[in-house]
């Protein structure tokens, strides 16, 4: 490949090719008519010190080379080409290539995998009888630029048109190949057109004509049977009766297909819920060609009669239709790679934010987010308690990749949506396009900015030799014993000089070595609950997995195991922890009623019980303290932290019992009472943690509604504080200031209205309408003015209990860390006095 960089021969180019050639058209004065976009395009531009372009390369290709191949994610850059001959091949199962056709000189080629986001369908090379070829590479922005001229904007429309009518038919084919021959699909393909359609668009009304099949390609459609509806409230039809219907359709299904048994008209409304992508085919052009009708209707009923398939049924189930309907809203279900935090097995400890701040140098996973109530399964009485975190959900049709001013963000060769260092100037528009806030602007890595010190004139004081004697004892202190949190990261107040960075699924780092059999990523492995995954939404989300249609293929890239629905090593690691403790436990306890505990156990040995169970005491000991070491192992593979966590609990169960037969029914001296103690407080606090990691997070769930940060909590009950002391401190009404404090602050802060949130199963909406009624006699008592004031206090005091006892959860999930922490340091400290101590006089 050569680069011809002469931009007078570029401009030649261009004219040459009529598609493009808007972009260089001159006016009678010979002036250029788009000369902004052509400078951008052709040259680059300086922006702020940031430069943007070009957009263009005209480059040079020998015959026999390959410009685009198959299977690659270059999703950035699509050709045109100016002069010469190539050819395009894909794979074939006996010749390894075969050739499907020509590029003709003037035509646009790889444009799909830019505008679709998916892999070369076909390798294409310049023709070996062919001169040397001339083409156009042009990057993702220029589309945005080039596609308002109206020559290149219909191609590009044609060519998208076309290219989504071919895949479909294909699809159908390859699907149900019995059915769909050469010919029929040919015929298909005459009579149909393909269509996208933009959210809200209504596809039809009940009542009207049936006069075409309308396939799906892409997108959700929303179909009620009943009255005529306003589609943003059309799941309140749930509750009315059996006499209507509503549910949601994916890719892949088909509408229409009742016009082959004699209806006439739609008994149901359809709409779109976001951009779709069909393809429609008239009803008349069937009718007269009853070999492809029969075709059609054996295709779509293959799998269901096609009675199953005309109507919408009434919901069965309102918390099963109400989750579809916001995981379709909120555009979930068309994200590639999701992570999904279950709120039940979350324990509010944050590492996963730190593992991925430890990784990257900043975090790029905020525990905020788009929160889902579903049922476990369709129909069941079962509710998770879903988060989606505002993290990269690598989308089909990304808006922060088309909307990058450089191209810096494309797929990159596994698949994942990821940012160009390089290439990125820092605008921010990407992590403002974002839908789901998972892009952040960072200070540029060695970009040259000073240290707040210097910004303020002066220089950071060296650090002496005594400090930097006690650095890494510091450090080491620090890692391992300090209970007080990680200390935060400096907030980014500086406005030049940023880089967008986002979650890459952690590619490119030590977690995910080449040739590594699964992918790792830093925010699951280190979770010690197993509360978070990586996962396919299409998989995950069984409510609209069963609204996808029969051609549907779902693309994913570098997806998770789904460790909520099937963990085998967990469940092993359960069985295996139950079994190894009672097996071991009983053991030692009938070996030491046995043999009793000094009975040598073999001859000539020095074995007894007491050695015995003190060494498996010991191993039981060591092994849980593998886990607070490998809690801190961030930055490579050791294993997921949530297994660790398991066998960190049946082994120091496992030692507990063992050291409590160890120890016998004799406490022994001063030094062997302390350690028994100390390890008995060791075991309790533990137990006591384990209980609170898995009671208080469903607690949490069932009471908090949208999750909250503890930082968050807190703000939310000063304000409640401040509220209440406005209401009744600044107010001149004396009987409201009384019944402020002599009736609601009573029953509303009270101990006993603390209790009653961790035990009813009440909403925050329902408890405050319950307060409100409460109050509602005394509300006569005063003026309007201070009606409106005595029921905001009603609210706020009743809020501020709710929020008072989720501060108290979340404060109650570390409560017990730091004493446990404490007993061991003191166990492990009698332990080893112990151990030197038995030697000692053994060995004496």
């Amino acid at each position: 490949m050569n680069e011809i960089t002469n931009h007078d021969q570029i401009i030649d180019a261009i004219k040459r090719v009529d598609i493009v050639s808007n972009l260089v058209e001159q006016q009678p004065n010979g002036e250029f008519k788009n000369e902004l976009d052509m400078d951008v395009i052709i040259f680059g531009r300086n922006y702020n010190n940031k430069q943007v372009g070009p957009y263009a390369r005209l480059l040079e290709f020998q015959p026999n080379e390959i410009i685009i191949e198959r299977g690659t994610w270059e999703t950035s850059i699509f050709f045109v080409l100016v002069e010469g001959k190539l050819e395009a091949y894909v794979k074939d199962e006996t010749s390894g290539e075969k050739k499907v056709g020509e590029v003709a000189p003037g035509s646009s080629f790889g444009e799909m995998a830019v505008l679709a986001g998916i892999q070369r369908s076909a390798t294409v090379k310049v023709a070996s009888d062919s001169k040397p070829a001339l083409v156009l590479e042009f990057t993702r922005p220029a589309l945005r630029l080039l596609r308002k001229f109206p020559k290149f904007g219909k191609v590009l429309d044609r060519s998208y048109r076309n290219y989504g009518l071919d895949l479909m038919l294909n699809e159908i084919k390859e699907f149900d190949p019995q059915h769909f021959d050469g010919d029929l699909i040919k015929r298909l393909g005459d009579a149909a057109r393909f269509v996208v359609y933009g959210k809200n668009h209504v596809l039809f009304r009940a009542g009207d004509p049936i006069n075409r099949l309308v396939f799906m390609r892409n997108g959700w459609i929303q179909r009620v049977r009943g009255a005529d509806f306003n589609p943003n409230v059309a799941n309140l039809l749930a509750d009315t009766g059996n006499n209507t219907g509503l549910d949601f359709l994916g890719a892949g299904n088909c509408l229409g297909v009742e016009a082959f048994s004699g209806q006439g008209v739609w008994k149901y409304s359809a709409t779109v819920m976001g951009r779709a992508e069909v393809m429609e085919v008239a009803v008349a052009r069937l009718q007269s060609q009853p070999d492809l009708t029969q075709a059609i209707v054996s295709y779509l009923s293959r799998d269901s009669s096609v009675e199953d398939l005309i109507k919408p049924l009434t919901p069965s189930n309102r918390k099963t239709l109400n989750s579809t309907k916001r995981e379709i809203e909120t555009g979930l279900v068309d994200t590639v790679n999701m992570l999904v935090m279950d709120m039940d097995l979350c324990v509010r400890c944050g590492n996963c934010s730190l593992a991925c701040h430890k990784v990257h140098g900043q975090s790029r996973l905020l525990r905020r987010g788009i929160h889902i109530e579903r049922p476990v399964k369709p129909a069941s009485s079962f509710i998770q308690s879903a988060l989606i975190p505002s993290v990269c959900l690598h989308c089909k049709d990304p808006e922060c990749m088309t909307g990058c001013p450089t191209g810096a963000i494309g797929r990159f060769p596994n698949g994942q949506v990821d940012i160009d260092p390089k290439t990125c100037i820092g605008c921010g528009d990407c992590a403002t396009q974002c839908p789901y806030n998972a892009i952040s602007m960072i200070p540029r890595p060695n970009g040259g900015s000073k240290t707040k010190a210097a910004k303020n004139g002066k220089d950071a004081a060296a650090p002496s030799l005594f400090q930097k004697t006690l650095a890494p004892a510091q450090q080491i202190y620090n890692r391992f014993f300090s209970l007080s949190p990680p200390a935060l990261p400096e907030p980014v107040t500086q406005t030049v000089d940023l880089l967008a960075v986002k979650c890459n699924l952690c590619q490119g780092t030590s977690l995910n070595p080449k040739g590594a059999a699964r992918k790792a990523y830093s925010c699951e492995e280190n979770c010690p609950t197993g509360a978070l995954v990586r996962v396919n939404p299409r998989e995950y989300f069984s409510e609209v997995k069963n609204t996808v249609g029969l051609i549907y293929k779902d693309q994913t890239h570098a997806i998770g195991r789904n460790i909520h629905k099937s963990d085998p090593l967990r469940t092993t690691w359960h069985v295996f922890g139950i079994l190894l403790v009672a097996a071991l436990g009983g053991a030692a306890l009938l070996g030491t009623i046995r043999y009793t505990q000094d009975a040598i156990l073999l001859p000539d040995s020095w074995l007894t019980m007491r050695w015995l169970t003190g060494l498996v005491g010991l191993f039981g000991i060591v092994w849980t303290m593998a886990y607070p070491l490998r809690k801190q192992v961030y930055r490579r593979r050791a294993g997921a932290l949530r297994y660790w966590m398991l066998s960190h609990i049946y082994l120091g169960v496992l030692a507990g019992f063992v050291l409590l037969v160890h120890g016998g029914t004799s406490s022994g001296g001063l030094l062997t009472s302390l350690l028994m103690i100390s390890f008995d407080l060791v075991i309790a606090s533990g137990i006591f943690g384990a209980l609170c990691y898995l009671i208080v997070p469903r607690i949490m769930t069932r009471i908090e509604g949208e999750p909250l940060l503890l930082e968050d909590l807190q703000a939310r009950r000063i304000e409640l504080r401040a509220k209440l002391a406005e209401i009744t401190y600044n107010e001149s009404e004396p009987k409201l200031r009384d019944l402020v404090e002599n009736r609601v602050y009573p029953r509303f802060l009270s101990f006993s209205y603390l209790i009653r949130q961790f035990f009813e199963k009440e909403d925050l909406k329902s408890m405050l309408a319950r307060a409100r009624e409460e109050f509602k006699a005394a509300t006569s008592e005063i003026n309007r003015v201070n009606q409106s004031l005595l029921i905001e206090a009603v609210e706020s005091a009743a809020t501020l209990r709710r929020v008072d006892a989720l501060c108290y959860l979340h404060q109650l999930l570390k409560l017990w860390i730091a004493p446990h922490v404490l007993f061991t340091a003191m166990m492990l400290f009698l332990l080893v006095v112990h151990i030197v101590q038995v030697v000692y006089f053994n060995v004496r």
